[in-house]
């Protein structure tokens, strides 16, 4: 079952801190209503309601000559109406208000009987009203809106509003402070991961964080170090190796004229192999990381590395400028083109697949395809589907490591598909680009990638 949290560690943290504060605002609120205002408006609606009921009453009890004089001054006074005409005042209709439904209560329970307040507006002011009886009759007693002057909705808005501003705003630094640094960790994994070497992360802040920023840049440090030395390792091998194998070509060289030709040149093969091998394990250890990216036609570029190769297929396409660094894509298109046309006999397609952002180059073999299952397991070096370590029939299982490294180093995609009718799809998705400017177009149709830059040997 799929979770139903966010996928971040940013909008996680953020919305834990807002429902905390926000369930801390709610039972603050309810606390301070319950606690403080709620008795305060308890208090306040039976002052009134034992103030209308007597005013009620003691109108009624004055002579007439009086009730004027006393009505005027209850109104200028405490901005109460007393009416004591049998007819209720016109187009009364219910009206919520929460302060009214208190008052009515407290209405009811002095005069012990059920009442409920109306509304009006007169002169376009509301006036809230209800029927007090009287041992003299029916009076209507009314008050304004403005008498109150309370406005609970209002208040209620702005402080939800600022409440949820002050959370979500507060919620967002804290969730900041914790996560900025995961994700600059993050970050500075994926360049390690790529074969770069970021900048130190900063050893502050919290404890923990600054712990783990520490042992991230121990740990940053000693891959590099194993970088280097696996890449002096590997070149040391191959000078060690091939100083032998130089003086058995010598050797080979000044065999008696009378040895056997076949014999002579399957020596010579093994040689060659053995010279192909460790120039491939040196490649698998140097030169691999990201390179300087240069505007350039692809096309050209692929029809460079295509050059005049039996059994490929390549037909140029329309102008593809992007800025990759050739080099690299010139290696990664040689293994993968190598690798098609070791494991195929019919012929191999090159296409190119190229908009406004970004390019895609595939290769398209009729071998006996990979399946799915070791589709990310040909990208590890020296494994090799054909489990036997004949060159004719496998290869050193290098090519397809170089190319992925190469590739992560400068942010190509490499994926593997199997092809329709059988065969094997090889796709390089190289990195987005934006439009290049006129300048850049310019120099992508002046740079010479031939002789600008050197060939991968697979090329």
């Amino acid at each position: 079952m799929r979770s139903l949290l966010p996928a971040s560690l940013f909008a996680r943290v953020l919305l834990t801190l807002v429902l905390t504060f926000g369930s801390f605002a709610l039972i603050t609120f309810f606390t301070v209503v319950y606690y403080a205002l709620f008795p305060v408006v308890q208090r306040s609606t039976a002052d009134l309601a034992a103030f209308m009921e007597l005013s009620a009453r003691t109108l009624v009890q004055l002579p007439e000559d009086m009730q004027s004089e006393y009505r005027f001054k209850l109104l200028n006074d405490y901005q109460l109406w007393l009416r004591t005409e049998e007819e209720a005042p016109a187009n009364l209709r219910y009206y919520f208000f929460p302060y009214v439904l208190r008052l009515s209560q407290a209405l009811s329970e002095r005069t012990g009987t059920q009442v409920q307040m109306q509304s009006n507006v007169v002169d376009g002011k509301r006036w809230f009203w209800v029927d007090l009886d009287t041992q003299q009759g029916h009076v209507w007693a009314g008050f304004p809106r403005d008498r109150i002057n309370t406005k609970p909705l209002e208040g209620l808005f702005i402080i939800s509003t600022l409440a949820m501003l002050l959370m979500v705003v507060t919620a967002s630094v804290l969730a900041r402070r914790i996560t900025s640094p995961l994700t600059r960790l993050a970050h500075a994994a994926e360049e390690v991961a790529k074969g770069r070497s970021p900048e130190p992360l900063p050893e502050s802040g919290p404890r923990e964080l600054a712990n783990l920023a520490r042992q991230f840049n121990e740990t940053s440090q000693q891959v590099r170090e194993l970088l280097a030395d696996r890449t002096v390792l590997l070149a040391g091998i191959s000078h060690d190796l091939r100083t032998p194998l130089t003086r058995l070509r010598l050797a080979l060289e000044m065999l008696p004229r009378q040895t056997d030709p076949a014999l002579k040149a399957r020596m010579e093969r093994d040689l060659e192999e053995m010279n192909a091998q460790i120039s491939q394990a040196v490649e698998l250890g140097s030169t691999l990381g990201a390179g300087e990216r240069h505007w350039l036609d692809i096309g050209n570029l692929i029809g460079e590395v295509v050059g005049a190769r039996p059994r490929i297929v390549w037909h140029p396409v329309r102008r593809c400028v992007q800025a990759v660094n050739a080099l690299a894509l010139r290696r990664i298109l040689g293994n993968l083109i190598e690798n098609a046309l070791r494991y195929s006999q019919a012929p191999v397609e090159v296409r190119l697949d190229c908009n406004h952002r970004a390019a895609v180059i595939f290769v398209l073999d009729r071998g006996p395809g990979i399946p799915e299952a070791e589709r990310e397991a040909v990208f590890r070096p020296f494994y090799r589907l054909e489990g036997s370590r004949n060159r004719r029939t496998g290869g050193s299982g290098l090519g397809l490591a170089v190319a992925r490294q190469l590739a992560v180093a400068n942010d190509m995609e490499i994926h593997l598909t199997s092809r329709v009718g059988g065969g094997t799809v090889a796709s390089v998705r190289l990195p987005p680009t934006h439009e290049p400017s006129a300048d850049n177009a310019a120099d992508a149709d002046d740079m010479d990638t031939d002789s600008a830059l050197p060939r991968s040997p697979a090329a």
